[in-house]
């Protein structure tokens, strides 16, 4: 049973450093990690003509999408639109089947696993599994890129840890096994691991599924302020649309693969745009605090 439950959090660690999961090679064909950028530079990822095929299957064909650095990019779309898809191609857990993603002028391929898992983390929408690990063991696993081949690192690695603990919160609980903490909690405690990698890119897919409304806020207020202490930047799939207006500063739409707009909330979230995206009836307002817009929905009878 303990060594499933080690294989299902290695299964973890790899997702969220951006690393594959499958058993690949060790990057012999990539670049060297002498070629790496260093992470005082400034981030942009691009998607040039980039498409995902699987067999006849098409999820995603021709994006063009900049993101640059510090931006808070929502994805939105309907079920099966791709969304998943396209964190995964830019978190290189997948190769694009036509065009390509760079990665500060850098193709995607070029480098190494360690590379991308100290620029790129990924937070899945299932978080983490309900093991019996102590929260602060979790925690550490974030660590995972910047271990040596013997899974050791300097000191360094032990006060990131204990800092990202106290700015979340969590290190009254640090010892506490994973499996006895609500929901939010764990949550919280999956968004510490990825803190604890101090990726340059964060990819969220559907983080909030599962929470309440306060957890969902509370979950996106600390993304808020990481964000803005730290700099990065992130790309959150997300079905809540109210959600993303009230946090991203852009938002790209998808429909069946394609991507049909990608703008700011106020060009985006419009009565038209909705309509096209989701097939539903909608009535825009405009929130009384912040004047971003907010989704109603009309019923059809």
């Amino acid at each position: 049973m303990k060594k499933q439950m080690k294989q299902s959090m290695r299964r973890h660690e790899k997702q969220s450093a951006g690393q594959p999961v499958d058993a690949r090679s060790n990057g012999s064909s990539r670049a060297s990690s002498s070629n790496s950028v260093s992470a005082s530079s400034t981030m942009r990822v691009s998607l040039a003509g980039a498409g995902k095929s699987y067999g006849e299957h098409r999820a995603l064909q021709d994006i063009n999408w900049q993101i640059a650095e510090g931006e808070w990019w929502g994805v939105v779309g309907a079920n099966g639109s791709g969304k998943s898809t396209l964190l995964q191609l830019i978190a290189g857990t997948e190769e694009p089947s036509t065009g390509q993603i760079t990665i500060d002028g850098r193709n995607i391929g070029s480098y190494s696993r360690k590379d991308l898992s100290r620029m790129i983390a990924v937070l899945q929408q299932d978080g983490l599994p309900a093991i019996s690990y102590p929260v602060r063991d979790v925690v550490e696993m974030g660590r995972y890129p910047y271990q040596n081949w013997l899974g050791r690192e300097s000191a360094e690695g032990a006060r990131v840890v204990d800092r990202v603990l106290e700015e979340l919160g969590l290190t009254e609980l640090a010892e506490r096994p994973l499996d006895t903490l609500s929901g939010g909690q764990r949550q919280r405690v999956a968004l510490a691991k990825v803190m604890a990698q101090e990726p340059r890119l964060l990819l969220l897919d559907e983080p909030t599924t599962f929470l309440d409304i306060k957890y969902q806020m509370q979950f996106m207020e600390l993304l808020a302020a990481w964000r803005q202490k730290n700099h990065i930047t992130i790309v959150a799939v997300l079905h809540d649309l109210n959600l993303a207006a009230l946090f991203c500063d852009r938002i790209l739409a998808l429909r069946e693969g394609v991507m049909v707009g990608k703008g700011t909330p106020h060009s985006l979230m419009t009565e038209e745009q909705i309509r096209d995206v989701f097939r539903v009836e909608p009535v825009m307002v405009s929130h009384p605090s912040h004047a971003v817009p907010q989704l109603l929905l009309r019923r059809e009878k």
